[in-house]
């Protein structure tokens, strides 16, 4: 269902050739092109028409709906959203301009402009981000995860559930110098690009902590995916790796090594897998606590 949203503005001046305007070839028309993402209420263009006196602009057609309102400054974004160049890389629309007598109908043709669609989403860390090295994992904050995991498209999450962080259970301390692994229905589809991680450090300071992927089964082979981890403090951190290039060919199991303390939670009936040291291959099992790691990954490239 489209919309209708009028605006009353003063027409230009009045033209001396007396043939009705042709809708398809007007000079009134809208296109322009606007980098992905845009903030909401962004300005596309003013709008004006041909016709003589009091002018009103509706707006009769959105090839994506919720793409475009109107306002008293002109044609604006509206759901920003829906500006994603990996759903499409152009939105059109129609306006009807009538000073009722007459019409003129407006055609918009707004093109969208590609961008690494991690660095739009962080906010704060943007600029260590384009700074970093590929395979380098940079350290952001828990909104900008948050945004990530909500935002960009095809995205899923492996590790430990979300009911599982964000349970009122108590976080305990598990011992380090372990590389793990949580056994559940989260792996990474196939296909995949693992792009950013988040897990609960109990320690200060720690350092060399490193993401571990597998394609063969939760007790691995494990590889390392990307350098380790910047050094940091404890609680939860989050962090986004630059320049991810390589998908998995089949499903995907993650993992990770930590070198010191790492937090978990009490679950009855969960499961994980564990070896001692930096180590590929998972031989012992633990079970009724689930190590609280996640990852993010898509099975669409949408960054540099």
């Amino acid at each position: 269902m489209v919309m209708v949203a009028t605006l009353w503005a003063c027409s230009s001046e009045n033209s001396d050739d007396t043939t009705d305007p042709d809708p398809q070839q007007t000079t009134n028309d809208i296109a322009r092109s606007i980098a992905e993402y845009p903030t909401s209420g962004t300005l596309l263009s003013s709008l004006s028409s041909s016709l003589s006196g009091e002018v009103n602009y509706n707006l009769t057609f959105e090839s994506v709906p919720g793409a475009f309102t109107i306002t008293t400054a002109g044609l604006t974004v509206a759901d920003w959203l829906v500006y994603d160049y990996e759903q499409r890389t152009n939105i059109t629309g129609t306006i009807e301009a009538s000073n009722g007598t007459e019409t003129e109908t407006l055609n918009i043709d707004i093109e969208i402009d590609n961008v690494d669609d991690i660095w739009a989403f962080l906010h704060t860390s943007a600029d260590a981000y384009l700074d970093a090295e590929p395979g380098e994992w940079i350290p952001i904050l828990e909104s900008e995860y948050n945004d990530l995991a909500n935002y960009l498209a095809m995205t899923s999450k492996s590790g430990a559930e979300d009911s599982d962080l964000i349970s009122p259970t108590s976080i305990s301390s598990s011992a380090g110098n372990v590389t793990i692994s949580t056994v559940n229905e989260q792996k990474l589809p196939a296909g995949s690009y693992l792009f950013a991680f988040k897990y609960y450090s109990w320690v200060n300071n720690s350092n060399n902590v490193q993401v571990k992927l597998s394609e063969g089964n939760f007790s691995g082979p494990f590889e390392d995916v990307g350098m380790a981890f910047p050094e940091h403090d404890d609680e939860y951190n989050h962090f986004v790796i630059k320049g991810a290039d390589s998908p998995t060919t089949g499903e995907g199991y993650l993992g990770m090594y930590a070198p010191n303390n790492y937090g978990s939670k009490a679950k009855s009936g969960a499961q994980w897998l564990f070896g001692t040291g930096n180590t590929s291959i998972l031989p012992s099992s633990g079970s009724n606590f689930v190590p609280l790691y996640q990852g993010l990954s898509s099975t669409l490239k949408q960054w540099d």
